[in-house]
């Protein structure tokens, strides 16, 4: 019996499935939203400082007077203070460090190491470095759970992530902090990449999609969260050991977490698969053939017995009768038959991984004119909606006052964001409705900064200005989730996890890019939204040159995705004729950048819904 047959059998989203996908799915997307995130909290710049004053002086002897606000009152230079107010007006920088005036932070990383003035980059600075560190862990995350395991990777990152958290709030250097982020982004990604593999293997195709669509819903709720717990931990060590800790509580998931019964079957170890399937179709309630995965065992070829005793209670795994040919055997004579009821198997197995294979590279993605421009294309759009993403995330701070409200809506503007994605793909393809999500998310961010904070009569506008910005939060969540379905079904079978790990590297160096933005928009917010809403109405307009690939079969050659742009769309009965069904599961995302968790799309389900 093949593998999805068996997990149909026991319930394609049965209990078993329902929780340990989400003892999963919480800790996988939570404690990894959370140090990624949490930058707007623990690099927050107060809103008033200036030089430290020199004891005897007063702030007016000792800081020259830059503006006098709306209501009368003094603004003090930031960054430079009198030599010598008694002799002249001549000014010198700060010479004893800064004097922060108490407001909604506690106390940062800013606070703590004067980062401002001449260092105010290096802030931002640490979190592209941390950027970068999830984008190199989306390569080795890849590679590791290939070769060890989902289970092994899943565990072993969460917890390192969560030491080096840790570690990190205990740290009384700023470089061995941006060191220890970069470790952190590490095994951040390592988390994010198996957590979703691990998470979405467990169910047969019909239900990937939705797994991989809840994954999204909780990346979004765990952003919505960390807004109380950075409220109740106005501190940046307080708040770091919160959001690292919990994960050391999930020690006992060595005992309770399965590893990927798909990894298991591709390595050859057939039993522990069978193993995981029993405990699952018990605790569901169901029955299962023995020696489930035998290739000779079909779906048809077992009848459960004791289905109502006289006791009333349900036959076991073992309580079955398995058929050869069609008739009833002993389950001992059936096994003697077979001999060694998984030697086709592993021969199977081995005679796939022995078998010689073209070997392909980066090269092979721009060996023809149309996959080239595709391929091209494809990096461009994703780092632009990768900027923006994370370029609108990082700069919540920078919109209006009150920073927590506004980044709670920043996280909820994530879900109805994903569910609107996941339904105009499936209902009008991919290319209209992301050029669309772009096109609105440029126009929100480029109306955001002309709407005043106040009108000229005292009217506070500063729910509209937010209102628009979420909205622009909305739609680039929106184009992020579209690409996420749409980029693996423009590369060919043979080169498709080397042109998704491409363009996911693209998306990755935006997020890498995108806390510089903060740095500018400190000091000038008009030039770095106006400059995302160009930069996403232009995209908007650059993805319409790509094919649609709804209802159409992936490529699996080179030269048929070569033709991808030439393909007319196929009824659903020709479809169904004339090509299998192609499948893009979890396998597919192991190379990936970052960041936003994604959803897979299967494509019997595109057709069927």
């Amino acid at each position: 019996m093949e593998l999805d047959e068996a997990l149909a059998a026991i319930g394609e989203w049965g209990l078993y499935q329902t929780i340990i996908y989400w003892l999963i799915t919480i800790p996988g997307t939570w404690f990894c939203v959370w140090p990624m995130m949490s930058v707007v909290f623990q690099a927050g710049i107060p809103e008033t400082f200036y030089c430290q004053i020199p004891t005897g002086s007063t702030v007016n002897e000792t800081i020259p007077v830059s503006e006098i606000d709306d209501n009368g009152d003094p603004v003090y230079e930031t960054c430079v203070m009198y030599t010598n107010h008694t002799v002249s007006n001549a000014t010198t920088s700060c010479t004893d460090g800064w004097y922060y005036e108490p407001d909604e932070y506690a106390e940062t990383i800013v606070t703590e190491w004067d980062l401002v003035c001449d260092d105010a980059v290096l802030g931002q600075i640490s979190q592209s470095v941390f950027m970068t560190g999830v984008m190199i862990g989306a390569f080795l995350a890849g590679y590791l759970s290939d070769r060890f395991g989902r289970k092994k990777v899943y565990l072993l990152a969460m917890w390192l992530e969560s030491i080096f958290g840790i570690l990190t709030a205990f740290t009384q250097s700023f470089i061995t902090y941006v060191i220890l982020r970069f470790l952190t982004g590490v095994m951040l990604q390592g988390v994010m990449v198996s957590n979703l593999i691990l998470a979405t293997e467990m169910f047969p195709p019909g239900k990937r999609l939705y797994a991989g669509f809840l994954n999204t819903i909780s990346w979004g709720v765990g952003i919505m969260l960390l807004a109380p717990l950075a409220y109740l931990f106005p501190n940046w060590r307080s708040l770091q050991l919160a959001m690292h800790i919990p994960a050391l509580l999930t020690f006992y998931y060595f005992w309770v977490i399965p590893e990927s019964m798909r990894w298991l079957i591709s390595k050859g170890r057939i039993q522990q698969a069978e193993t995981i399937l029993y405990r699952a179709a018990k605790f569901n309630k169901k029955h299962l053939p023995q020696d489930v995965l035998n290739p000779k065992v079909k779906g048809d070829d077992y009848i459960p017995k004791n289905e109502n005793n006289n006791d009333g209670n349900k036959g076991t795994i073992n309580d079955v009768t398995i058929k050869q040919n069609g008739h009833p055997v002993d389950q001992n004579d059936a096994t003697h038959a077979n001999g060694n009821l998984y030697d086709d198997t592993k021969k199977q197995l081995k005679e796939d991984e022995e078998q010689d294979e073209p070997h392909y590279t980066l090269c092979d993605l721009f060996s023809r004119p149309r996959l080239a421009f595709n391929t091209i294309v494809m990096c461009f759009a994703w780092f632009v909606t990768s900027l923006v993403y994370f370029g609108v995330s990082f700069n919540t701070a920078n919109i209006g006052d009150g920073v927590y409200i506004a980044f709670f809506f920043n996280g909820f503007v994530e879900i109805p964001g994903n569910i609107l994605a996941l339904y105009a793909s499936l209902r009008f393809g991919r290319r209209i409705p992301t050029s669309m999500f772009l096109a609105f998310a440029g126009l929100c961010c480029g109306c955001t900064v002309f709407i005043p904070a106040e009108t000229a009569n005292g009217t506070n506008l500063e729910p509209l200005q937010l209102t628009v910005y979420l909205l622009g939060k909305f739609a680039i969540t929106g184009a992020f989730a579209s690409f996420w379905s749409w980029a693996p079904e423009l590369f060919p079978t043979l080169i498709r996890n080397l042109g998704f790990g491409l363009t996911n590297f693209f998306a990755s160096f935006g997020g890498v890019v995108a806390p510089l933005t903060v740095y500018i928009a400190y000091s000038n917010l008009a030039v770095i939204m106006v400059s995302f809403g160009v930069l996403a109405i232009f995209t908007s307009a650059v993805v319409l040159l790509l094919p649609e690939t709804k209802d159409h079969p992936m490529p699996h050659t080179i030269e048929e995705a070569e033709q991808i742009a030439k393909r007319k769309k196929k009824s659903k009965k020709s479809k169904e004729l004339s090509s299998p069904v192609n499948t893009y599961d979890a396998k597919q995302n192991e190379i990936n950048g970052v960041i936003n968790p994604s959803f897979t799309i299967d494509r019997e389900t595109q057709t069927n819904l």
